[in-house]
This record gives C-alpha cells, sequence and structure tokens, in this order.
C-alpha cells in the first residue's frame, strides 16, 4: 500500500468526489479525517473507512472559517501526531449571467473555492513546514483553464484555485512540500446534478437534463461522463511517493476534453 501510515485530510468529503477521494487514500493505507459541513454525511463515510481497517476520523468544519479549520487541524495532530496529506476538495458552483447575478453568489463561490482554499492550505502548511515534508493537492476543475456563459464566477474561483497552487507550489518547494491541483471536467456527482437542471432550465425550448447529459458525454473524446474514481486515482498517485519531482501542476481528468475558450 502507497500511502500505509500516512495521515489524509479530506475537505468537502461527505459526498461526491471527496468522499471517493477518502475511501481511495484510505484503500492504499493512509489514515483519513474526512471533513464537510455535513456531520451526518462525514461519520457516514467514515464508518466506511473503518470497515477498510483503516484509521479515521469524522470533523464537521466550513472551510471558510479559520476558527474550524484550525480546530480541523488541532483535532487531526492530537490524534494521528501529524498531517502528511491535504486534499483541499470543498468547492460550491451555482449558474447566472454576469448581468443578472447578485454579488451574494459571485462571494458564494469565492469565499468556498478561492477563499476557503487558501484558509485551509496555510493551515496544514504550517504544519508540514515543521516536519519539512508533505503533499498538498487543491481540486480545481477544467473550468480553471478557460470560460463557459453563466459560470463566470464559478471559473472566476478556479482560475484563482490553479494560480493560487503554481504560486503556493514555488513558496512551499524549500520545505520539501509538493502542491499540485486537480482539473476534473465532466464528473458525475451531486453538483454536476444540479448543473445539467440549471443548464436545462436555462436553454429553455423544452431542453431536458437527459439530453444536457448526452451532449456532455459527446463532447468527451472518450466517449462518456466521468466517476468520481477516475478523479480520485489521480489524487491518489499525487499524494504518493510516485509523484515526489511534480510540484506546480494543474492535471487534466477530463475524458480528452481542452478547454482552449
Amino acid at each position: 500500500m502507497r500511502l500505509k501510515n500516512k495521515t489524509a485530510i479530506v475537505t468537502g468529503s461527505g459526498r461526491g468526489m471527496g468522499k471517493a477521494f477518502a475511501l481511495a487514500l484510505a484503500k492504499e493505507g493512509a489514515n483519513v479525517v474526512v471533513s464537510d459541513i455535513n456531520l451526518v454525511e462525514v461519520k457516514q463515510v467514515s464508518e466506511e473507512i473503518k470497515k477498510l481497517g483503516c484509521e479515521t476520523l469524522a470533523v464537521k468544519a466550513d472551510v471558510t472559517s479559520k476558527k474550524e479549520v484550525d480546530d480541523l487541524v488541532q483535532k487531526t495532530l492530537k490524534k494521528f501526531g501529524s498531517i502528511d496529506i491535504l486534499v483541499s476538495n470543498a468547492g460550491v458552483s451555482s449558474m447566472e449571467y454576469v448581468i443578472d447575478m447578485p454579488e451574494e453568489k459571485w462571494d458564494f463561490n469565492m469565499d468556498i473555492n478561492l477563499k476557503g482554499t487558501f484558509i485551509v492550505t496555510k493551515a496544514v502548511a504550517k504544519e508540514m513546514i515543521k516536519k519539512q515534508t508533505g503533499k498538498i493537492i487543491c481540486i480545481a476543475s477544467m473550468a480553471g483553464k478557460g470560460g463557459a456563459a453563466t459560470q463566470a464566477h464559478y471559473h472566476a474561483s478556479k482560475h484563482g484555485v490553479v494560480a493560487y497552487v503554481k504560486s503556493l507550489a514555488m513558496e512551499l518547494a524549500s520545505s520539501r512540500i509538493t502542491v499540485n491541483s486537480v482539473c476534473p471536467g465532466a464528473i458525475k456527482t451531486s453538483m454536476q446534478d444540479r448543473e445539467v437542471k440549471w443548464s436545462a432550465e436555462i436553454r429553455g425550448a423544452g431542453a431536458t437534463s437527459k439530453e444536457i447529459r448526452e451532449e456532455l458525454s459527446n463532447f468527451t473524446p472518450l466517449g462518456r461522463i466521468g466517476q468520481p474514481e477516475d478523479v480520485a486515482k489521480v489524487v491518489v498517485f499525487l499524494a504518493s511517493d510516485d509523484a515526489a519531482f511534480m510540484t506546480g501542476q494543474a492535471i487534466n481528468v477530463t475524458g480528452g476534453q481542452v478547454n482552449t475558450m
């Protein structure tokens, strides 16, 4: 097992890709701290991890709250003694045209997707610097490399994550801490379910969620929508020593989609 005796924190891991990341890390032998704003969900994921024979901890934490993030870090250190891996995954999305967008929706995306990444990585990096080693993986998006109508705020936040990771990687390199981002494409999650529904509503003219999904599949060169496990395999790779000479990268997991807009 590539991650035996390592300790990982995964934010936004109550469901979707975050849950897949937590389970995949555990299957490779890591102790996993499952964190999300929904304590019921993180406890459920934690129970699944226990069944794999791994140590785990469930912690409710809002990534926009420095106090709650600091508490997450301290609880992890108290139980496991160190933090070897961080997967900063917590994220949100919404869809509005810019001219109709309330400031609150802009702030909602920026606060969780970008500021939340900053708060979590800052708190964990301080502990990793003490050990002079660590792996930080931030979940960005293919949206962080392009643009799309109705998602200016989401794309801007994910562009920010990609740029932030490149800068943080430079700052932490001397402490032997690698920092990379992963840029998923169309992945089947509850967030995507909402986005597909919103897309159909915005398009109007009788558009259906099924049609939107078919378009996403057809637009993907590999011919299908991705699964959370597709992304989890890349996260595990980046968390392992197999990626020891990689830092500051933004890795696409898109089935061949290239956003060049």
